[in-house]
């Protein structure tokens, strides 16, 4: 895979000289762990029978499937009964052994055996609504809405029905920004001609010479679901001063709120189209773990698919380095040309909605 081969290349520079210290930086964004679905793991890390502990937006969470029909469940990660790592101990079937006292927990985090006979405490342990999805262990968090679920996860029907197929993924890493940072870029129209104007060798920093980037771009909310944002690009490329509009690509990218999950649907030409996901999971106020996931159809051939993802990750990395040394500006100072920041503001209240 391209992103195997150009693993020595990194898509991402480290910075010439110190930046701001995380204090400032924190100290000028909105709560760090708005309202929505997460990616916190892979499907495939868990197998039937299997816990691991996970620790992001805050929370420390116990993860396991189900020994019987393989179902997932997310609880609080330390037992109510005297703290150990519920992590630490082993799957029962469909429950979740304490590996200290043997006390047995469900996934709704109810109590279901003590082995002294005791009466069972009718108090539930936190438990989060998870689900596998295209390969992904999401939860919903609620931190500022607790009572209320704001949105579902759409299904896929060209993944379900098997017109697009799994293709690839790839770790992005950890990121020191605010999970905002996404959903503002895609309304800083102006940075697109600023450091979106290069091509580069995909998966890599390595610049093509004589190829510039034209990119047509556009926001948009949607009335009937209004947790998603929609940004729109199309782009075509020049070449030695000459306009190809034929060399070009078009992307939705979807937001399924916060900038949590984000959904890329790519439009090659007259070659075929693709979706990729790209997730961002705070596992600290100003830092994201990253991963891509992606699928195409069967003709778009596995090297060509990898090598779309591959152009994208690259030019991702001039954004992350600007992320990272960054403050948030409130009350920006903007210009005519600037994109619809406002607006986009305006829509992302609501993952922080009491």
């Amino acid at each position: 895979m391209w992103h195997r081969l150009a693993g020595r290349f990194s898509s991402r520079r480290r910075p010439s000289q110190p930046g701001p210290s995380p204090g400032v930086r924190q100290d000028s964004y909105p709560p760090p762990f708005p309202d929505g679905w997460y990616r916190i793991a892979g499907s495939a890390e868990i197998k039937p029978g299997q816990v691991k502990y996970v620790e992001c937006l805050g929370k420390q969470i116990a993860l396991f499937r189900s020994g019987n029909d393989g179902s997932i469940h997310a609880i609080e990660a330390f037992c109510p009964h005297m703290g150990a790592n519920l992590a630490d101990g082993s799957v029962d079937g469909d429950l979740l052994r304490c590996p200290f006292h043997g006390w047995q927990l469900d996934g709704a985090g109810r109590v279901r055996s003590i082995p002294t006979n005791d009466k069972l405490p009718s108090a539930r342990h936190t438990s989060w609504e998870v689900k596998d999805y295209y390969g992904m262990i999401v939860i919903y968090h609620a931190e500022h809405a607790p009572d209320r679920v704001l949105y579902r996860l759409p299904t896929q029907p060209s993944i379900d029905s098997g017109e697009l197929i799994f293709r690839g993924r790839h770790a992005g890493g950890e990121v020191d920004m605010h999970i905002i940072e996404f959903a503002e870029n895609a309304v800083d129209f102006q940075h697109f001609g600023e450091i979106h104007d290069v091509m580069h060798l995909p998966w890599t920093r390595l610049r093509i010479p004589f190829v510039k980037i034209h990119h047509q771009t556009s926001w948009a909310t949607d009335d009937a679901l209004s947790h998603r944002g929609y940004f729109r690009d199309r782009s075509y490329v020049e070449i030695f001063g000459r306009p190809m509009p034929r060399a070009g690509a078009a992307a939705e990218v979807i937001f399924h709120g916060p900038a949590s999950i984000v959904q890329f649907d790519f439009e090659i030409g007259d070659i075929g189209q693709m979706t990729m996901f790209q997730t961002h999971t705070p596992v600290a106020p100003l830092k994201q773990q990253v991963h891509f996931s992606w699928f195409s159809q069967k003709r778009i051939p596995r090297l060509l698919a990898s090598y779309v993802v591959g152009n994208w990750v690259s030019q991702w990395g001039r954004d992350v380095e600007i992320w990272e040394n960054k403050i948030y500006r409130s009350k920006p100072l903007l210009s005519r040309s600037d994109g619809p920041v406002h607006n986009m503001r305006r829509w992302y209240r609501q993952f922080y909605a009491e």
